[in-house]
């Protein structure tokens, strides 16, 4: 306001069969003008209406996407839609918005089928967020027909793109068909700070205190320290989860610098990894007797 104050203005003074009053206007923008029975009601009508003019420049100015977002913020749906509806020929963020807009109703009737649509065209231009959707709607049935396959592929596109959330839906979608790729994308999720994803997989590693090295085990081939850790799953470890009724899958072992091993529990041990008597610690320190501390344990 101060700034605009400092604005050369000019003023009339008018009489009419209304009365008399005041008409001002700036020098920068002669069409902005403001009326009032007294020169400082005209020049503060004058004001007002000049900053209104520059906002809905600046707004003009913005481009559409940022338009159309501001509009969605503040609820008016309809002109998001009209906005994103005039984009969605070829942008993908458009088709992706324009299709929420179809799932929830907002500035436009409620169609799925619709907004599936717009996820496949966002998708053919690699859009991760569309595949995510669009998986949600072939694993529910929901616009489209129900596809457990489909939802895996585009859960899987939105998860190697970053998504999180479709990591760990992939998780729990092939937990029972794939438990190694189940656990690879728990694994990235719980990695990307996941909370649900951090429930269901325990990391436990002493990799950054390891000093000493055991050479013999690092020399041997991979398939061989595959089968010593396996030994130890089966002969020390599976029977001590087996006392409770417990018991335990080795799922995968990568080799490396610092070794990662997989396992998953089995049976009545199956939550072992969320109560107060995790058998976590014991896992480790049988691994760090075969192999040295410098590994990494994945627990499910």
């Amino acid at each position: 306001m101060n700034d605009l104050r400092a604005l050369k203005t000019h003023y009339y003074f008018f009489g009419n069969q209304e009365g008399d009053g005041y008409e001002v206007y700036f020098d920068d923008y002669p069409d902005v003008k403001g009326f009032g029975d007294t020169y400082e009601d005209a020049h503060t009508d004058a004001l007002e209406n000049l900053e209104h003019y520059l906002k809905e420049q600046n707004m003009q100015n913005e481009p559409l996407m940022t338009q159309a977002i501001k509009a969605y913020d503040n609820k008016v749906y309809t002109k998001a839609y009209e906005i994103w509806d005039s984009l969605a020929t070829s942008n993908a963020d458009a088709m992706v918005n324009l299709g929420t807009l179809y799932v929830k109703g907002e500035g436009v009737s409620k169609n799925m089928a619709k907004a599936a649509e717009l996820f496949d065209r966002a998708v053919k231009k690699g859009h991760e967020l569309g595949a995510f959707y669009l998986g949600g709607m072939h694993e529910n049935g929901v616009g489209v027909a129900k596809n457990l396959e489909h939802a895996h592929a585009y859960y899987e596109m939105a998860a190697g793109k970053g998504n999180i959330t479709a990591q760990v839906k992939l998780g729990i979608l092939l937990q029972e068909k794939d438990t190694r790729a189940a656990m690879y994308w728990l694994i990235q999720a719980a990695h990307n700070e996941d909370a649900q994803a951090q429930q269901m997989i325990t990391f436990v590693s002493n990799a950054p205190t390891a000093t000493v090295l055991n050479t013999k085990f690092r020399t041997l081939k991979e398939s061989e320290q595959y089968n010593t850790l396996a030994t130890v799953v089966k002969t020390k470890i599976a029977p001590a989860l087996a006392k409770d009724e417990g018991g335990i899958e080795f799922v995968h072992y990568i080799t490396g610098d610092v070794p990662e091993i997989w396992l998953r529990y089995t049976g009545a041990c199956s939550g072992c990894h969320l109560g107060s008597t995790s058998t976590a610690d014991m896992i480790i320190n049988l691994l760090e007797e075969a192999v040295d501390k410098k590994i990494v344990l994945y627990l499910w």
